[in-house]
Order: C-alpha cells, then structure tokens, then sequence
C-alpha cells in the first residue's frame, strides 16, 4: 500500500455554551475593572489594570475561536486543534488500525457498539451531520469515544487500512 496522504480543515461552530462563555467574560472583565476604580489604591494604577484586564478578555475569547484539521498519513490519524486561526496544538494522534469500529454517530444499527466508553473526545464541528462518526478507540487502557466529521475523500483513505470497521449509512 502506497503511501496516502490527506487533510482536512473543520471549523466548530459556536454554541450556546460557547456563547453563554463569552458573555460572562465580558461581564466579569466590566465588573474586575468597576471592582478596581472603587479600591482608593488601585485608583492611580485604572488605566494599566484595566489594559491588562481588557488583553485578559480579548486572550480568553479568542481561545473560543477552534478549528480542527486532520491530518491523515499512512494509517495515522493526526488532530490538531487551531485556535483564532493562527495557533496550532497538536491535539490527539492515533493508528487508525488501532479503532474498533468507525459509524455514524446517528447509527441505531451501532448505537450498543458506539456505547460503553469513558471518555469523549469531540473533534467535529458541534452539529449532527451526515459526515459524522464516531471511533471507538482504546488509549491508555482506557475506551474513548473520537468524534469527527471526516469528508469523503478522507473516509475512503481511512477505510483502506480499516475496510470492515467503518460502518456506513
């Protein structure tokens, strides 16, 4: 088998929870500045204290921005996470030889084989599509469940090394 390479850029859409983050940054940055105007030695230092309070918010919402790109290689399966579109971390690495099975996320037909798991480990953009499955992997003794929303190019690579344990619609 030749070598085959393929990746594939998913972006997580905001959800409420996401959105619920966002708004209680913003009001605990309002608040920690109002808290610093009404301490009488804080009151010399507002301006540099609310800077950093401010950089603090904007640093932290940003982090909110993730992007998920995979990266397959000869049967390795490499997920970086990328935050606000510039900052990359490699996030979970795994032989795709190594997954028990691979269906969608949906499947009824699965759902027994898809359960019994101790961790989630979500990759995918945060909505049920038609594209996204779940592997059942085992790391570090323990079963995990990878959610991840692979196209249908990177799908077919995957399903070379693992034919019988992707399961489709």
């Amino acid at each position: 088998m030749g070598d085959i390479f393929n990746e594939q850029l998913v972006e997580k859409s905001n959800s409420l929870k996401d959105n619920l983050i966002r708004v209680a940054i913003i009001i605990g940055a309002i608040v920690l500045i109002m808290v610093c105007s009404m301490v009488p030695v804080l009151v010399g230092f507002l301006i540099p204290i609310a800077l950093v309070i401010i950089f603090g918010a904007v640093f932290l919402m940003r982090r909110l921005n993730v992007e998920f790109e995979y990266i397959f290689t000869s049967g390795d399966l490499d997920i970086d996470k990328i935050f606000n579109k510039n900052k990359r971390k490699k996030f979970i690495s795994i032989d795709v030889r190594k997954i028990e099975i691979m269906a969608p996320v949906n499947s009824k037909d699965h759902a027994s084989e898809l359960s019994n798991y101790e961790k989630v480990i979500d990759c995918s953009s945060g909505t049920n599509n038609n594209n996204t499955y779940a592997a059942m992997i085992v790391r570090n003794g323990k079963r995990e469940k990878l959610i991840l929303e692979p196209n249908e190019k990177m799908l077919k690579a995957i399903k070379k090394y693992i034919p019988r344990k992707i399961m489709q619609y």
